[in-house]
């Protein structure tokens, strides 16, 4: 199915009342809002965080081998999991979570529906996530068009991870302990995401 396609038919829940384009883009942005404001609401309910996974979290525990630019390809939004510098903005299904990315989200809608051609996202992989360097608005706008795909640059990243149970073990008085929680938590979380994806696919 084309974008242009797959635009019609998530635009049409929003153009059932005969709104101009602006109306519908409003339509779509206010949508996506109120599902970031629901599922920060149940991920406070259930003690269950909805949010991108930060790069940083590697970059943190983790030794970056080697790049290697991956040129440029289509890639399930699915797996786009994390964020370079902007994981707090948006929550893990790049719904916004604030009226200030409105602008720029509207923007990009705009594009859309002129039917302008977008420059591809920009992405780190490692394993079979992908970290958003450069686009979140771009996927964010896409996920609401009901996209499942989206062309992007990537660059992947061979990752080493020497933080484990055996190399640190939990040191009392010397903080080392808490550094390998927050450690093991993150590298966790990278896993947890990275086994989700496969099922996934």
């Amino acid at each position: 199915m084309t974008h242009a396609r797959m635009d019609a038919l998530r635009l049409e829940p929003c153009s059932e009342f005969g709104w101009d384009q602006k109306h519908i883009r409003e339509c779509l942005f206010a949508r996506a809002r109120k599902r970031a404001q629901r599922g920060q609401f149940w991920s406070m309910l259930i003690h269950r965080p909805r949010d991108l996974l930060a790069l940083k979290q590697v970059t943190d525990v983790c030794t970056v081998e080697t790049t290697v630019d991956g040129g440029s390809c289509l890639v399930p939004i699915r797996q786009i999991r994390g964020s370079e510098g902007r994981s707090m903005y948006f929550d893990s299904d790049f719904n916004p979570r604030y009226d200030r990315e409105r602008g720029r989200w509207l923007n990009i809608a705009r594009a859309r529906q002129r039917g302008r051609d977008l420059p591809p996202v920009a992405l780190v992989q490692v394993g079979d996530v992908y970290f958003v360097r450069d686009g979140h608005h771009r996927i964010s706008v896409a996920r609401a068009l009901g996209q499942i795909e989206i062309e992007a640059r990537v660059i992947l990243w061979q990752v080493c991870c020497p933080l484990t149970w055996e190399l640190v073990a939990p040191d009392p008085g010397s903080g080392r302990g808490r550094l390998h929680e927050r450690a093991t938590t993150a590298l966790g979380a990278i896993l947890m995401a990275v086994q989700a994806a496969g099922r996934d696919a």
